[in-house]
């Protein structure tokens, strides 16, 4: 399991982020790029036009790999950009005519499994699944399903239902408007909403809490 100076490492990057060179340009959609960091301390994902986010980890994933795609509806001025911020990397989605309007894009992050994430969406369903780290973020609206993590978790979502299964982590899920699913989970975690229900089956408290 990674430890917690890794993931104050990984913040703490993202802070100096000014003092490191431009981002590489926007590029349009469809968009698939791959990039190698040696000792990646983790991955920041600004998605400012939303979209539905699949993040997974994978022991045999040596390097980051990005594919932004459009689904139903063409994007014409969705534009992303992936850039390399010391051992980090950004990974940023936005529109350039519209951008207070949602895109119907599909957000693929492939990483190694000891991977930190630091994610922001507009809005749209979020997946994470096979990382040992820490995994922070938001959703403004949409789902959060979470399979197969450990490390430490701080993730919301405004909107949505979140699920947490087969999982060993502490930290918090969290729901305004909609229902909490804990499953095979064993660890020091809490699951919370505004307005609807937390269930949990099979759910082990660390010893001592």
């Amino acid at each position: 399991m990674l430890h917690a100076l890794t993931h104050i490492a990984f913040f703490a990057q993202l802070a100096v982020s000014s003092t490191v060179p431009e981002p590489s340009a926007p590029s349009v959609i469809p968009f698939d790029t791959t990039i190698s960091v040696a000792k990646l301390a983790g991955v920041a994902l600004s998605l400012e036009a939303g979209g539905h986010v699949r993040i997974v980890g994978g022991d045999t994933i040596k390097a980051v790999h990005v594919q932004v795609t459009d689904k139903a509806r063409r994007c014409a001025d969705c534009i992303v950009a992936v850039s390399q911020l010391g051992n980090a990397i950004s990974v940023r989605t936005g529109r350039s005519r519209t951008p207070r309007e949602l895109a119907d894009l599909q957000i693929q992050v492939d990483v190694p499994t000891q991977t930190n994430i630091l994610l922001t969406s507009a809005g749209g369903p979020v997946e994470i699944m096979g990382l040992d780290g820490f995994v922070s973020g938001t959703t403004e609206s949409g789902s959060l399903q979470l399979d197969h993590l450990s490390g430490a978790v701080k993730l919301e979502t405004r909107r949505g239902d979140v699920t947490l299964r087969q999982s060993y982590v502490r930290g918090t899920v969290h729901t305004n408007d909609g229902r909490v699913l804990m499953e095979d989970v064993a660890g020091d975690v809490q699951g919370t909403t505004s307005k609807g229900r937390v269930t949990e089956r099979r759910v082990e408290k660390a010893a001592g809490e």
